[in-house]
């Protein structure tokens, strides 16, 4: 079978996306390959159409169970031997799947890095070696990596034990250079082919609000999820606590809102989790813990309640919007006590460098700090934000993406040269002193606040103290960023970040340099304006939409999955449902020209369809007649 004849068959789709036909064709050349693509570019298939060409079977190492789960279900829904061993299950249910591989009954299986340890496996493995091993989020495997699993390090001598080696192909969505580096040395890849694709996904709309903390975030949250009424989304939180009021403030203001952390029974968890896949619930609130491969097609909106501590893990995050294709917002709140929660964050998740060296860990501990200072910096930038993203990942971008809250926002050079001046002279004191601290209690010196911090340490005796009286706290510390941002202070960064003097900071103080800089325009107003994103980038259908048909074949894609036991979304996506009622097709050969439509699934479920489709054109043609 050719890959073509793979993907139409299996998946109902003429052509590939961009960049997949060649890692596929690669692989099936025997070369080892590595692929970096955004979320929803299509990575899992450049695994699995050459798992349905190759013989024998196709090993995936997985780092979630859910992600597993997932795509087993997918793949079973379209006619593929697929299946998964992971811990959830019971010891009949990986027994069963063990025979099924010993028989040559699945085409792929994944399994966690874990797992291939086990003696099960590795007998399996020696018996009857894979063909083709995946590695998907290959990241894992890098220090550099914002998701370092140490169980991946061992997956190398392993595939090397076994009597046959398989060509390798490792996957991630996000993956600097330095990354990617890491992946090819120790996955041990052989002159892999290497496909970086662009991170870009022009269908989402990125936006940053700039808040004074939880309260406005709350407030704001509440309005955003209001004006998309009947939408799908994600609201992602840093801490379980705040999962926890935020689910309850959007329950109580009549969200259907669920919620999901590591804190939850399981099957809590569990059932939350099905819920927000079978649409009957709008809105989850979830730590990072929630939504690694869960292809759920229809998500609207992603909003950050708090920063994340990377942009690897943000734009990860975010790209779980939007995945077919179909315009998308991703926006982030962000407070200054962001960055501080995120600070006691890492320094309280060391859990994989305890399997790590002290060199190691002191070395993958300062890899954290430096991505959590590019995420601050994404955070409070004035720059086009789709270009920050792009430029960290290492591809070019143009100045101005017109589709994100900077780019979209008015702004404005701003003179701050007076507001510079003061805030570098109270740097410059507090060190004649001997003394660096952080925004917060610089800003409490500028506005002459009289807290035990300020009185204590006698700051209030400071030259500078009170200079910037009568302005407000968060305006302080914008002002603080921007000269950080410019190069005229610099933040230390680590568990306890303090502002310091550079080379620069005399340009401001001794030189009496004009500073002007890029201010979008209401961010030193209490309340600005949010600018709106710019809608669009839905997928072109082959005619108009029939809005009431639509409305039929989504009743009756429910009322199938729910019989299936399976999500909607893996019946068929929305935009495979949108182009149904573009075409109306009435006969097999049509529904299965319909992209997403493959054969298992037009068996599955074709007549069902057309017979929705027949009865409401002759509901239409009967209603047309009694107006006449």
């Amino acid at each position: 079978m050719s890959p073509q004849e793979a993907l139409k068959k299996y998946f109902g789709y003429d052509t590939f996306r961009p960049h997949q036909g060649g890692l596929i064709e690669q692989t099936l050349a025997g070369r080892d390959v590595l692929g970096v693509m955004p979320t929803g570019a299509g990575k899992s298939l450049c695994y699995q159409i050459p798992a349905l060409c190759l013989p024998g079977w196709t090993l995936v190492v997985s780092p979630l169970i859910a992600l597993m789960q997932d795509q087993v279900a997918a793949l079973e829904q379209s006619g593929v031997p697929a299946a998964c061993l992971n811990s959830a299950q019971t010891e009949a249910e990986q027994r069963q799947v063990f025979a099924k591989a010993w028989n040559g009954a699945l085409k792929l299986l994944y399994a966690a890095p874990e797992r291939l340890e086990t003696p099960g496996f590795r007998a399996l493995c020696k018996e009857h070696p894979p063909t083709l091993a995946a590695v998907d989020e290959a990241h894992c495997i890098s220090q550099w990596g914002q998701d370092f699993r140490p169980s991946y390090l061992r997956l190398p001598e392993l595939i090397e034990e076994l009597p046959t080696r398989p060509r390798l192909a490792a996957f991630t969505a996000t993956a600097t250079a330095a990354v990617r580096e890491d992946i090819v040395r120790l996955l041990g890849l052989r002159e892999p082919s290497v496909l970086v694709s662009g991170f870009d996904r022009p269908n989402l709309w990125f936006g940053v609000r700039q808040t004074s903390g939880p309260t406005e975030k709350k407030r704001l949250l509440g309005d955003f999820i209001a004006e998309r009424p009947g939408k799908s989304g994600i609201v992602y939180c840093a801490t379980r606590k705040a999962v926890d009021e935020v689910s309850a403030l959007l329950c109580a203001q009549g969200f259907a809102a669920g919620r999901y952390h590591a804190g939850m029974d399981s099957a809590d968890r569990r059932q939350m989790q099905e819920a927000f896949l079978y649409d009957r619930l709008s809105v989850m609130v979830a730590t990072n813990a929630f939504g690694m491969g869960i292809d759920k097609s229809n998500i609207s909106y992603v909003v950050h309640f708090n920063m994340p501590q990377d942009l690897e893990s943000y734009y990860q995050e975010a790209g779980r919007a939007g995945r077919d294709g179909e315009s998308a917002e991703c926006l982030l709140l962000y407070s200054a006590q962001d960055v501080r929660t995120a600070q006691f964050l890492l320094s309280h998740s060391r859990e994989a460098e305890q399997e790590l060296d002290p060199e190691t860990a002191a070395r993958v501990r300062g890899q954290a700090e430096q991505r959590l200072r590019q995420m601050t910096f994404y955070s409070t930038t004035n720059d086009c934000l789709r270009g920050f993203f792009l430029r960290y990942f290492g591809e070019k971008a143009p100045p101005s993406c017109g589709n994100c809250s900077n780019c979209l926002a008015h702004t404005e050079m701003r003179d701050i040269t007076i507001e510079a001046q003061k805030v570098v002279s109270c740097v410059y004191r507090l060190r004649q002193r001997g003394r660096t601290v952080g925004r917060a209690l610089i800003s409490d010196i500028l506005r002459g606040a009289k807290n035990e911090r300020v009185l204590s340490s006698g700051f209030d005796t400071l030259s500078t103290y009170g200079i910037m009286q009568g302005i407000p706290g968060r305006t302080v510390a914008y002002y603080i960023d921007l000269l950080v941002q410019a190069g005229y202070l610099t933040d230390t960064g680590g568990d306890y970040p303090v502002i310091c003097l550079n080379g620069r900071s005399d340009e401001v103080i001794r030189q009496r340099k004009t500073i002007v800089v890029p201010v979008r325009e209401g961010v030193l107003r209490e309340k600005p304006e949010r600018a709106r994103p710019r809608r669009g980038g839905i997928p072109a259908v082959s005619g108009p939409v029939d809005d009431g048909l639509y409305g039929r074949l989504t009743a009756l894609r429910a009322k199938l999955a729910e019989r299936a036991g399976v999500p909607a979304y893996i019946v068929f996506s929305n935009a495979t449902l949108r182009e149904i009622a573009a075409r109306a097709p009435r006969t097999d050969a049509a529904l299965l020209e319909v992209p997403g439509v493959g054969e298992a699934k037009l068996n599955r479920y074709g007549r069902e369809f057309l017979r929705c489709i027949a009865d409401y054109e002759a509901e239409r043609r009967g209603a047309a007649k009694d107006e006449d």
